[in-house]
């Protein structure tokens, strides 16, 4: 084995244990056989220690391997990196058909190391993977001079770009004037990273969303698209938008919702001429009359609406409308007017007004909703016995007496489908047909009918079915 690849200090080992050996050699001819065979001994195990010393130093030789400078691994020979990186070298070269250029410094650096101190065989070829940059020869799509994907040919860049614009013009790209980016956008032969390179499948995918993953939400049971906001910190807007497909109050368990609103980075402008039948609304003319109440209206001329041709240029960015210019437009029917009349009478005080005011004083001690394992139809508002009772609005008193389990009660018809019901009560005070106004006494608080103290049991009746009171009043 030569000895140039040893350091000195075992180069200067080797060369005094030669000297003495020849030294030995020459006095060995006029030596005993006793001390022939002492100095034969002496020799032998001399050279078998130089042996046995330089035995173990070769066998712990390594290399570190840095690539730009940073350890990557300890192998016993160059070759043991070298050939992996060579055999991916050659593996991308087959699947690109095309020079894999490698723009790292590899640096092996001599070492000593146990055998258990050695880069195992698949942590090396992890490593490789990992700290490696092949670049391959492809064609990046850059829009405004920035690369925003790449892949292998030409070829795949320009269909990906055909189908961008496609997903927006469809079939029928005859009834476009024009189609064109918003960006600057061109093809250009690059170096890119192997990894990077994408099929024309995901490279259209990540130009028209603009990212490779949208987060996407579960819904599970009960929540709403504004629970699922607050969740994650969004605005029930952005949901919508990043939603547009999906109805708020119609969600599905397990339906999936996307949490971003896709970003494509290709802005598609079209620009079409679209010939359309246009509504021209009618005009609508107000007539002051006596015989209709204030804020009451009734048609006296129904008229009706007119309608045109129109040949416009409508300009969108990614299908959204952004501009609409109206090139020509021809009449086909004129537009008639409707005549409106509104009233001017003032409204009597017992004309419902549309809102309610809190029926008495009081605590709330009761709400709306289930109660002792049945439903309970109204709220509870505790004063003591003969506090008055008003009427929450307008309207004509459709029931004055006594009810199972409401003891004495008041009903009011409002005349818009709402009732109102006033029970428990000690006293009425207005009788059936009564024109009634709001804030009028009606009754005063009581403790008939099945109560468990003195209070007013007020309901909401909506077309004979009871609703919240809270909904219209506040306590």
């Amino acid at each position: 084995m030569p000895n140039s690849k040893f350091p000195e200090h075992v180069k200067r080992f080797i060369a005094q244990s030669n000297i003495r050996l020849r030294r030995y050699i020459a006095r060995f001819d006029h030596m005993s056989r006793k001390d022939r065979r002492k100095i034969a001994i002496a020799s032998i195990s001399a050279i078998a220690l130089c042996f046995l010393a330089v035995f173990l130093y070769v066998q712990n030789i390594a290399y570190a391997v840095k690539v730009d400078g940073k350890m990557v691994a300890i192998v016993r020979e160059k070759e043991d990196f070298s050939k992996i990186v060579e055999t991916m070298q050659s593996n991308l070269h087959r699947t690109y058909n095309r020079e894999i250029v490698l723009n790292q410094v590899i640096v092996y650096e001599k070492t000593r190391a146990k055998k258990k101190e050695l880069t195992k065989a698949d942590t090396l070829r992890t490593a490789v993977k990992e700290m490696m940059h092949f670049q391959v020869k492809a064609f990046g799509i850059k829009a405004n001079d920035k690369v925003i994907v790449a892949v292998s040919t030409k070829e795949e860049a320009q269909k990906v770009l055909g189908q961008v614009q496609d997903a927006y013009t469809g079939s029928e790209e005859n009834t476009y004037a024009q189609v064109s980016f918003g960006e600057k956008v061109e093809i250009a032969e690059i170096d890119a990273e192997f990894n990077q390179i994408k099929t024309p499948e995901e490279a259209l995918k990540l130009i028209q969303q603009g990212t490779d993953e949208i987060k996407a939400h579960e819904v599970q049971s009960g929540e709403s698209f504004w629970s699922i906001a607050k969740k994650y910190g969004l605005k029930v807007e952005e949901l919508q938008s990043a939603n547009p497909g999906v109805n708020p109050e119609k969600l599905q368990l397990k339906q999936k919702i996307n949490l971003l609103m896709a970003k494509p980075l290709l802005t598609v402008a079209t620009v079409e001429k679209v010939r359309y039948d246009e509504k021209i609304p009618r005009e609508i003319v107000l007539e002051d009359t006596s015989a209709l109440y204030k804020g009451d209206k009734k048609i006296k001329v129904e008229g009706k609406d007119g309608e045109r041709e129109v040949l416009a240029e409508v300009i969108r960015q990614n299908g959204v409308e952004v501009e609409r210019k109206i090139l020509e437009e021809k009449i086909i029917a004129q537009p008639e007017k409707q005549v409106v009349l509104q009233g001017t009478k003032p409204k009597p005080l017992t004309v419902a007004t549309g809102s309610f005011s809190n029926p008495a004083r009081g605590r709330l001690t009761s709400r709306f909703g289930w109660r002792w394992g049945r439903n309970h139809d109204g709220i509870d508002i505790a004063n003591k016995i003969g506090t008055p009772i008003y009427a929450a609005d307008g309207g004509t008193v459709s029931f004055s007496g006594t009810q199972s389990g409401y003891g004495k009660v008041v009903i009011i018809n409002h005349g818009n489908g709402l009732q109102t019901v006033y029970g428990h009560n000690s006293k009425n005070v207005v009788s059936k047909g009564d024109k009634v106004y709001k804030g009028q006494k009606i009754a005063e608080v009581g403790n008939t009918g099945r109560s468990t103290g003195p209070h007013v049991h007020f309901e909401v009746r909506k077309n004979g079915k009871a609703v919240n009171p809270l909904s219209y009043v506040k306590y």
